[in-house]
């Protein structure tokens, strides 16, 4: 035998089963629930007891008058007599219940005791009419079977709210009926019993049908009160417990709820404000000095003129001398017609929230880091002074840039660089007006807008007073530092009439300021512009120029000032330009270094170097240049080694200088570059020492070999006409070559253009010389002619032979 699904669908007979237990309780339902269920219909069908048992009397009498001579008179009064004692039994019940809330329980006895009642009372009327209807004529019988029929169906609706009663009135009723009228019947209305068995049926799917309808009722009275009572809960705890409030007002305006958090934030009691004007109430917690015509209250008068539900309309009120903001959301409430009787809605007080956002737009305006204002600040106040272009007032955009600040980031680290920043804003801040801004537009570039001022004069003393101010020397991390700063100047309308043009004016001004020196102020000038597209168009030509191999090298020897041996050469890029003619570093190497471009030429300049020192006599050097952008950018120990792979050239041969601006950037790195470098042979010279940020900290990390002393201090050597010049420079010669030789590094002076320098040099013990005194930098077919009149230096008896090097793929 096949088992059970665990979910089977019920049997049509326990489906029934169930329909008719729904007729008179819940079977979902707890017996408390039922309990109340009983109770309430019980209430219900109390209240018609006197519908049921006054028109009952009515009709007894009436019948007795009408049926008086019809029937036995002693069996008709004694049947009138159990029905009024029956009556009376109801009525005694429905005055001692019918005052009682709805859901007081019942005891089952009292539903026994009224189905008892309404049992004999329905059994009395049957046979009422049994004992009446025989001794009728026609006309009588039609009349006492209408009755009868209206007294067994009104019964059978009133009594259907409980069930049980119903059916005990409409059974015992309609079978007395059944069995009186047959068995005195049979033959003269033989379809008279089955008529009323047929109508009993009826009258027991409608009473089942009205009571399960009742009962349904019930259930969703029930379910709509639990759910009433849960609303009022949450709106109790909400008002209690939150900072929210709820109101509720007429059509006129005035309060017609408002909740006990209203008035406790109000400072008022609950019936003062009921039934005021929630417009007025506002109004009187207004700030003052607020203008009445722009109150964020007429914002609420004209919501609610609007008839249109509103969302955090935001008001501000003064409460306890706080100014505070009410954001307010409200619906109107509508009657059938669509005509408005009020509105409800919700107050919440939003002073924290907008607060915040008070805060976040102040915060999106300023640096973070200095307080000042940002770039975002500076360009709407920028663009709002153009507003109006054809009506551009005067105006001056000063550009302040810090010199060399990225020496000080890549030396002492960003926290230090932040430290500075904010200490270079707080002395520029310490310096300006009110009426000007100062933003800090990123990095360490500054920007002051100062609107109405075209005085050159009085601009030249304010940048003058704001160099000087940052001069002032400062301690950051443990290092005095003095800043120095470029500053250049545009102004409107002339020149620029755009926010676009006079920044771009001012920035051609700064980076004319920077090209000039460092820490000079500059106006815009047109010939800047002129420049500014030149340097684009130059630009250009250089991605051209080596494209088209118009790039060549020329070198400069290095000589042994000891022995006036010659040692090797510097080599030195030029630019053989097709339509400029030879252009110097100078014009085009600081350009190459902002477009990156330094990377690709100075590779080419290492690879041709190190091919043509392969055409010289054995052991002669040659030293090539490379600049921070291409230690920043490039793996310099794989180019290097790659250059000496491609050229055959020993390692011991190539001497690479570098500035000490790279010594600055990636120290970790640049060791490990320079450690590596030392490792196959390659030498490493330091150029232009003594000009930046010279420290002997790096001298003694690094792994360099030489140091080259800039040419500015050589050129006062050896002049009697400046002594005193003469002895500084003198002693800063010796001061650089004693500190080499204690790190045990060798010393060349650059810029030797007379016999007087270079016997002050010999007498110091430099090392080697380089300048005009031994010659220019030559092309190749002019070194070609220099070497062929010069003899070279014997190796060193410890020179490596032959090529030492790591051939590597170019990476």
């Amino acid at each position: 035998m096949p088992t059970p699904p665990l979910h089977a669908a019920p049997s049509r007979w326990q489906a029934f089963v169930r329909w008719l237990v729904e007729c008179w309780s819940d079977p979902n339902a707890t017996p408390e629930q039922n309990a109340i269920f009983r109770g309430q219909q019980f209430h219900f069908l109390i209240q018609l007891i006197p519908l049921a048992v006054l028109p009952s009397v009515g009709l007894l009498i009436s019948g007795a008058w009408w049926f008086w001579d019809v029937g036995d008179r002693t069996i008709m009064l004694s049947l009138a007599g159990i029905q009024l004692i029956d009556g009376a039994v109801n009525m005694t019940m429905w005055k001692r219940r019918r005052k009682q809330p709805r859901d007081t329980p019942v005891a089952d006895s009292t539903i026994w005791l009224m189905m008892l009642t309404l049992g004999i009372s329905g059994l009395v009327w049957a046979l009422q009419t049994v004992q009446v209807f025989g001794a009728s004529n026609s006309d009588q019988r039609v009349i006492l079977l209408s009755v009868i029929g209206a007294v067994l169906t009104c019964g059978s609706w009133f009594y259907a709210v409980l069930p049980q009663i119903a059916l005990a009135w409409t059974f015992t009723m309609s079978i007395g009926l059944m069995v009186g009228l047959g068995y005195t019947q049979w033959q003269h209305y033989p379809a008279l019993p089955l008529l009323l068995l047929f109508y009993m049926v009826v009258l027991v799917w409608t009473v089942l049908i009205s009571s399960r309808l009742f009962m349904r009722g019930l259930r969703n009275e029930l379910a709509l009160d639990q759910q009433r009572q849960l609303v009022g809960l949450l709106l109790n705890d909400f008002e209690e417990n939150a900072s929210d409030w709820l109101w509720e007002i007429g059509a006129s305006g005035t309060l017609q709820y408002a909740s006990s958090r209203l008035a406790q934030i109000m400072g008022k009691p609950l019936n003062v404000i009921q039934d005021r004007s929630l417009v007025e109430l506002l109004a009187e917690v207004a700030p003052p000095g607020d203008d009445p015509a722009q109150s964020p209250h007429q914002s609420l008068v004209k919501a609610l003129a609007d008839d249109l539900p509103f969302r955090d309309l935001t008001v501000p009120v003064m409460l306890g001398g706080q100014r505070r903001w009410w954001a307010l959301s409200a619906k109107p409430l509508r009657d059938a017609r669509g005509a408005v009787l009020g509105w409800r809605g919700v107050g919440s007080d939003v002073t924290i929230v907008r607060e915040h956002t008070i805060e976040l737009t102040r915060l999106a305006s300023i640096d973070p880091l200095t307080g000042l204002a940002n770039r975002y600040q500076f360009n709407q106040r920028l663009a709002a002074h153009f507003s109006v272009p054809t009506q551009v007032a005067n105006c001056m955009l000063m550009l302040l840039d810090l010199d060399h600040f990225k020496n000080v980031n890549d030396s002492l680290g960003h926290v230090a660089g932040d430290e500075l920043l904010c200490e270079v804003a707080q002395r520029l801040r310490a310096h300006i007006e009110p009426d000007m801004l100062l933003a800090r537009l990123g990095g360490d570039e500054f920007a002051l807008m100062v609107e109405g001022v075209i005085d050159l004069e009085r601009i030249k003393a304010l940048g003058a007073r704001l160099q000087k101010a940052l001069l002032q020397p400062c301690v950051i991390s443990h290092q005095r530092l003095e800043v120095h700063a470029s500053i250049g100047v545009g102004l409107a309308p002339y020149d620029g009439d755009s926010a676009a043009g006079l920044l771009k004016a001012s920035d051609m001004a700064l980076y004319a300021a920077k090209a000039a020196g460092r820490n000079t102020l500059r106006f815009f000038e047109a010939e800047m512009e002129t420049a500014a597209h030149d340097r684009l168009e130059l630009l250009e030509e250089m991605r051209e120029g080596l494209d088209g191999h118009q790039f060549v090298v020329h070198y400069q020897p290095q000589m042994d000032l000891r022995t006036g041996a010659l040692l090797g050469f510097e080599a030195l890029v030029r630019w053989q330009h097709p339509t400029r003619g030879l252009l110097q570093p100078g014009r085009f190497i600081a350009l190459a270094e902002e477009s990156r471009l330094i990377v690709r030429l100075g590779k080419w300049v290492l690879q041709q170097a190190c091919q043509d020192a392969m055409t010289w006599p054995k052991n002669m050097r040659v030293s090539v240049n490379i600049s921070a952008v291409e230690f920043d950018r490039t793996d310099v120990t794989h180019t290097v080694t790659e250059a000496l792979r491609l050229s055959g050239l020993p390692s011991h041969q190539l001497e690479i200088e570098l500035t000490e601006s790279t010594l600055l950037q990636d120290s970790e790195s640049i060791i490990e570059a320079l450690t590596e470098l030392r490792r196959l042979g390659v030498r490493t010279a330091l150029d232009d020492f003594g000009t930046g940020f010279s420290s002997l900290a790096y001298l003694r990390r690094f792994p360099l070999d030489q140091l080259k002393i800039d040419q500015s201090f050589v050129k006062p050597l050896g002049n009697p006409e400046d002594s005193a010049n003469n002895r500084n420079a003198e002693a800063i010669v010796q001061a650089i070559h004693g500190l080499a030789q204690a790190l045990g590094m060798e010393t060349t002076a650059e810029g030797v253009e007379t016999q007087a320098q270079q016997q002050v040099l010999q007498r110091i013990g430099c090392h080697v010389g380089q300048g005009y005194l031994f010659a220019k930098p030559m092309d190749p077919q002019q070194l070609a002619a220099y070497l062929a009149a010069h003899s070279p230096l014997a190796p060193p008896s410890d020179a490596p032979q032959g090529e030492v090097g790591l051939p590597a793929p170019w990476g």
